[in-house]
């Protein structure tokens, strides 16, 4: 075979080769797509916004005031949940990324969502977290418009949305390094917000802005918060078709994510949740 030949077949060997694996690799799912298409909307959305004020009592009993540490040490809030697979495979990244960082003003701060307390202490044991973390029980993941979990929040010294990430993070370095390091020169130059300056900014901007779209499958009205999110993921549409009620749209769907988005389910766990609306809404799409 001359050398013509020979990069001929190579060429058409590697596109072989890549159209195999194109093939192989698992495709986005519509609510993959919906995700992304979310997250990256809401990363420009809020960059640049003032952080909202919250407070937060931690599971070692103490408690966190954004504004008495804004302007002070970059705070990163990642919200999550033990039911959640994507939380659970970034904690390690996120907790070494909290280690190596932890002779410097730099605070990571876990808000589980409206889990119960041993539920949360759980979940921090076996998988040995040392940052802190409090639940919350759906407030604070609305003034940051949490529509998915994990969902990742840094908040510069200038007390504003600099990082908002939805998805697991898989190498927190690239993720916050460069805020950073940008952060700590901020704070060695003191050009920070001051603690009265960002209160009286962040009473003018009690939550993030929200746009009057669809979100989940619900209202604006009646977003669903990230306990919702995971329940609608996960339950099978009781029409009879293939799709998670989340994406679903049909009238039996529509129904289940208003009821998620506007009866209380506190004090049941999802599975009797779903149990529960698969027996109220089974018939709805007869």
């Amino acid at each position: 075979m001359n050398k013509q030949n020979l990069g001929i077949a190579i060429v058409l060997s590697g596109i072989a080769l890549g159209t195999f694996h194109y093939e192989l690799k698992p495709k986005p799912s519509e609510q993959d797509l919906q995700n992304m298409a979310q997250g990256m909307s809401s990363r420009i959305k809020w960059r640049g916004q003032i952080a909202p004020e919250f407070e937060l009592k931690t599971t070692r009993g103490d408690t966190f005031r954004l504004s008495d540490n804004v302007g002070k040490k970059v705070i990163v809030l990642n919200f999550f949940a033990s039911w959640c697979e994507p939380c659970r495979l970034e904690m390690p990244e996120l907790d070494r990324y909290f280690n190596d960082h932890k002779g410097e003003p730099f605070l990571l701060l876990g808000i589980d969502s409206q889990e119960g307390p041993e539920t949360v202490s759980s979940f921090v044991k076996d998988l040995k977290i040392d940052f802190p973390t409090g639940i919350d029980s759906g407030p604070i993941a609305e003034k940051y418009g949490v529509s998915g979990l994990p969902t990742t929040v840094l908040i510069g010294v200038d007390g504003k949305v600099q990082f908002y990430e939805t998805g697991n993070l898989a190498n927190a370095d690239v993720a916050f390094d460069p805020l950073l390091n940008k952060n700590l020169e901020l704070l060695t130059a003191g050009t920070v917000i001051s603690t009265e300056t960002y209160r009286a900014l962040a009473q003018q901007q009690p939550s993030l802005p929200q746009t009057k779209t669809e979100a989940n499958g619900a209202s604006a009205e009646e977003k669903l918060n990230p306990r919702a999110v995971g329940i609608a993921a996960r339950m099978d549409c009781t029409c009879g078709c293939d799709k998670k009620v989340q994406i679903c749209t049909c009238n039996a769907s529509t129904k289940i994510k208003h009821a998620l988005a506007t009866e209380n389910i506190d004090g049941k766990s999802d599975a009797e949740v779903m149990k529960s609306l698969n027996k109220r809404f089974c018939m709805e799409a007869m």
